[in-house]
């Protein structure tokens, strides 16, 4: 009994001292060792970090392989690129001009520039005489006693005059009423997209005379804009006959140019009223004014149009 009580009083003491060991000394150094070791965590890495490492072996790896092939061959390296592509253009290339046609007759130059269509401007074209100063010093709205063909009813009024015409900035608009001519005297520009033509006196040369007279053969008033003229004159007016419109046209330029050209006019033969009265007197065209011999040469242009559309040109020069 007294071994028994032996054992079990031993045990006690063996299990103080364990746990003195254990909890009181040198306890956490004991717990360190005894306890297993800790697992490793890799630390958390950046995957785009990842993937450009990746890429930049990878190409490291490529350029290695392309230089070993370039030290063993002799044959040029040839890089393939992709074709152009064409692109079209914004911009669409303008429909070629067809040619105009240009001939002469009885002294003018005249450009057939749209005239197919209309059977009527084509049919009195032709018929154009050339300017004569001499025989026109009237105007086409009475009788004419030096052309005994003419009737008044195929002629033009003298309406509305206007001078110095386009001053100011020597830029304006010239407005053509429907079936109504325009004449204009002095030096000039005239700009369309189918036509321009300028007559400009240069410093220093004989003077010569500017005229151009415009037929508008339509229903419609048009207005040709931003027109230049320098110290002109202008008279607006209604051609009666547009059957017969070679008639006004011959009559206009003629008597205008002999005004430029400094020849004796009237304005009625019956009551024998003055315009100029040629020589020395004060001379009646524009940009003409020079005495005594006023101009020696007046170029003329004539333009026969529909609104903006222009069916024919013609041009002459007039002399004494």
């Amino acid at each position: 009994m007294k071994k028994i009580l032996w054992l079990i009083l031993s045990v006690i003491v063996v299990l103080a001292v364990f746990a003195f060991v254990w909890f009181v000394w040198p306890g956490p150094w004991v717990r360190a060792t005894l306890a297993p070791a800790p697992a490793l965590v890799e630390p958390t890495r950046d995957p785009i970090v990842v993937v450009l490492a990746v890429n930049q072996a990878q190409q490291a790896e490529s350029l290695k392989v392309i230089q070993t092939q370039l030290a063993q061959s002799t044959m040029p390296l040839v890089i393939e690129t992709e074709a152009p592509v064409a692109v079209a253009p914004l911009v669409q290339a303008a429909a070629p001009i067809e040619k105009v046609n240009i001939t002469t007759s009885n002294g003018w130059e005249i450009n057939r520039i749209d005239v197919k269509k209309d059977p009527i401007v084509e049919a009195w074209l032709s018929k154009i005489k050339e300017p004569s100063p001499e025989l026109w010093p009237t105007f086409p709205n009475v009788a004419n006693p030096k052309v005994p063909d003419f009737q008044v009813a195929n002629g033009a009024e003298y309406g509305q005059d206007d001078s110095p015409f386009c001053e100011y900035m020597q830029t304006c608009d010239w407005v053509v009423p429907a079936w109504h001519y325009r004449l204009i005297s002095g030096d000039y520009t005239f700009t369309s997209p189918e036509f321009s033509y300028s007559c400009q006196n240069v410093e220093g040369q004989p003077r010569k005379g500017c005229l151009i007279v415009l037929f508008n053969v339509m229903n419609e008033t048009y207005t040709w804009r931003d027109q230049s003229v320098d110290n002109g004159f202008t008279v607006m007016g209604r051609y009666w006959n547009g059957d017969e419109l070679q008639w006004a046209v011959w009559g206009l330029t003629s008597h205008a140019s002999a005004n430029m050209l400094n020849l004796a006019t009237m304005r009625d033969p019956t009551t024998g009223n003055v315009l100029n009265a040629g020589g020395n007197s004060a001379n009646a065209g524009t940009n003409c004014g020079v005495q005594p011999d006023a101009c020696g040469v007046v170029d003329v242009m004539v333009i026969v149009h529909a609104g903006d559309r222009i069916f024919a040109t013609m041009h002459t020069t007039v002399t004494k």
